[in-house]
């Protein structure tokens, strides 16, 4: 009697699964069929959780942010593979509308947590104004969301607010605040990665995800992903992250 095929398991960062939860279900199913494998798509809405999960192990396929892909690489040794074309995570300062950031003021800045690459940019972005990080205050808040909030209502001086979300604010909110500066580096980006479990089929699921775009199954994902198709991860994606991290902190 054969023994039965293996069980894999896919995780997503919750920033994505929040915007639509279907689609990632869709994207799983899509993958299971075209790499004949058995796999479960387990979505979850904390940040730390999620990561906390990969990183204890039992996860073969992950769709990451940036900070947690680069941990994966590092204490779990997955490969990054691929990420959404033209789709990059930056960094906006704001403050409250009218007000200016001045060098050497005492500043408390709203940020969704330290633990995400949208952290590391918006420390270059502090430093590119002459402000220290010795005279910052960093809040975390727990979303992007409430960084923006939490300027708006004055309780931070500023915040560091994920492009993305930006853009998905209402014009009322966007009206309270201003840009201070903004990163448009193109240095990270969410990316998928396969773990060590599955690193003989790395290529194949590398060449799948790119493909998708010329695949009518496959555009039909991506137009629920709301992204135009997937391309390979460049091969120094990873030491560009580090490097990164390690001059911001």
């Amino acid at each position: 009697m054969s023994s039965p095929s293996p069980r894999y398991r896919l995780s997503v960062c919750p920033h994505d699964t929040a915007k639509n939860i279907a689609a990632w279900f869709l994207i799983n199913t899509y993958l299971q069929k075209r790499l004949g494998l058995s796999m479960r798509f387990e979505p979850s809405d904390n940040f730390h959780a999620e990561r906390e999960q990969v990183l204890a192990g039992g996860y073969q396929l992950v769709y990451a942010n940036p900070f947690s892909a680069l941990q994966y690489v590092q204490q779990r040794g997955f490969t990054p593979v691929a990420r959404p074309v033209g789709v990059f995570d930056e960094t906006l300062l704001v403050t409250r509308d009218g007000m200016t950031l001045e060098p050497g003021r005492a500043l408390t800045v709203a940020t969704a947590t330290d633990k995400l690459i949208v952290h590391f940019l918006g420390l270059t972005l502090l430093d590119g104004l002459g402000i220290r990080m010795g005279d910052c205050e960093f809040v975390g808040v727990g979303t992007h969301q409430k960084a923006a909030q939490a300027v708006l209502d004055g309780r931070c001086n500023a915040g560091f607010v994920f492009n993305e979300t930006w853009q998905g604010l209402s014009d009322s909110t966007r009206a309270g605040l201003a840009v201070a500066a903004q990163t448009r580096s193109q240095q990270a980006s969410h990316c998928f990665c396969v773990g060590p479990e599955l690193a003989e089929r790395a290529d194949e699921i590398r060449d799948l995800l790119c493909a998708m775009s010329t695949d009518p199954a496959g555009r039909r994902v991506l137009e629920d992903l709301r992204f135009t198709g997937f391309e390979p991860m460049p091969t120094d994606a990873v030491a560009t992250l580090q490097t990164l991290v390690q001059l911001a902190a």
